[in-house]
């Protein structure tokens, strides 16, 4: 491998590699695994390039050590451009798919469709197709609708789904319990699955343990929806306010329904929410309802960043949240709303422990959850799945 550089094709909705860049969890993915990959992959072999295909504006960012160069091509004329231009180099292409956000509309939805196959005809040389399949769109449709999904489009994401996992030739989940549904709804092999979970970018993330007294700022990161049980949150803190608690709530993000006049409200781009919004908050929430399936699987990137600024959490009970929050100690994790009620206003009266357990959150964030370890991670299983040391390949 030494000899023979490795090549990147990346092909997400928008180009997003810096953090002033990221728009919600989609483009956090984006410059936090992605970016964090390239400067591993640049740092190793210097002669490297990375192509970089934005759905969006149909542009193909060509990056080296120097320059960025852009491009206006269609999807398949980059694909193309990125296999050429690598053959002609004798470097070998890895091509991550930001599944399901790459995907052209209908009507350009076979160009998409003729680039996968391409890129599978291409595997029998020094190309392999790697799908980053971190929001699985049925799933996620589910979710985020109170009426579901239509039959016709569950039918239409499953088949693409289909089409592109098997075409592949590693699929990146963000859990175990991802990887084993993935295998078992699509019929592919468990070796052939990685996992690799959301992070956070914690050297851009100061360490600020909450307040030792006085009043306490809870923060929700993400859009006000019911769906997400945002209500139920201002329930609960309603409650605590009305038992002469001084407990302030801000949500960071879109105002999706009708709120109390005493909830602070309002959107971030990602730098000023972190010295802005998470860095003077006190304690970090995740109200998501356990019932819905996409939730209750969830890894969300606000995770993360909480426990990247040693900010202590309360979580309803959600499986892999959950399973974090209790295995490093960084938070409180409650069955129902009232326990979450209760949490809270246990660690307005304990400022100690809320100290403690997001101390015990930013020393997890550091050595598990750091976005540059795990691109660095991600980089030592490419090389070895063109070593032929992942599912037998060649």
């Amino acid at each position: 491998m030494r000899k023979m550089p490795l090549n990147l094709m990346i092909l997400t909705s928008y180009f997003a590699i810096e953090p002033k860049n990221i728009r919600g969890g989609i483009g956090y993915r984006f410059v936090g695994l992605y970016g964090s990959l390239i400067k591993t992959l640049l740092r190793h072999w210097p002669e490297s390039k990375v192509f970089w295909y934005s759905k969006v504006d149909c542009c193909l960012r060509v990056i080296d050590q120097s320059r960025v160069e852009c491009q206006r091509l269609g999807m398949l004329k980059a694909v193309l451009k990125a296999a050429s231009d690598s053959f002609k180099s004798g470097a070998r292409l890895a091509v991550i798919i930001g599944y399901p956000y790459a995907i052209p509309g209908i009507r350009r939805l076979s160009e998409y469709i003729f680039g996968l196959l391409i890129l599978k005809f291409l595997s029998v040389g020094h190309v392999r197709v790697i799908v980053d399949y971190f929001d699985p769109p049925v799933e996620g449709a589910f979710a985020f609708s109170e009426a579901g999904p239509s039959i016709r489009s569950i039918i239409y994401l499953r088949m693409l789904d289909l089409v592109t996992l098997r075409l592949s030739s590693i699929v990146i989940a963000l859990s175990e319990f991802w990887r084993h549904y993935i295998a078992r709804t699509y019929h592919i092999s468990r070796d052939k699955i990685l996992v690799v979970p959301n992070g956070t970018l914690v050297r851009h993330i100061r360490y600020n343990p909450p307040k030792a007294k006085g009043s306490l700022t809870v923060l929700y990161a993400g859009s006000a929806l019911k769906v997400k049980s945002i209500d139920k949150l201002i329930q609960v803190v309603a409650m605590l306010k009305e038992k002469g608690l001084s407990i302030d709530l801000r949500i960071a993000g879109a105002k999706e329904m009708n709120l109390p006049e005493w909830v602070n409200v309002g959107a971030y781009n990602w730098p000023d929410f972190i010295a802005n919004v998470l860095c003077t908050s006190d304690v970090c929430v995740i109200p998501y309802p356990p019932a819905r399936m996409a939730f209750y699987y969830s890894l969300p990137a606000k995770l993360f960043d909480y426990m990247a600024a040693g900010k202590p959490i309360i979580s309803t009970n959600l499986k892999d949240v959950g399973a974090i929050v209790k295995k490093f100690d960084c938070g409180l994790v409650a069955n129902e709303w009232k326990e979450f009620e209760l949490h809270l206003e246990r660690l307005y009266h304990d400022r100690e422990l809320a100290k403690k357990l997001g101390k015990n959150g930013r020393v997890a964030a550091e050595k598990n959850f750091n976005y540059e370890l795990l691109g660095e991670g991600l980089f030592a299983k490419l090389v070895k799945m063109f070593e032929g040391s992942i599912n037998g390949e060649r």
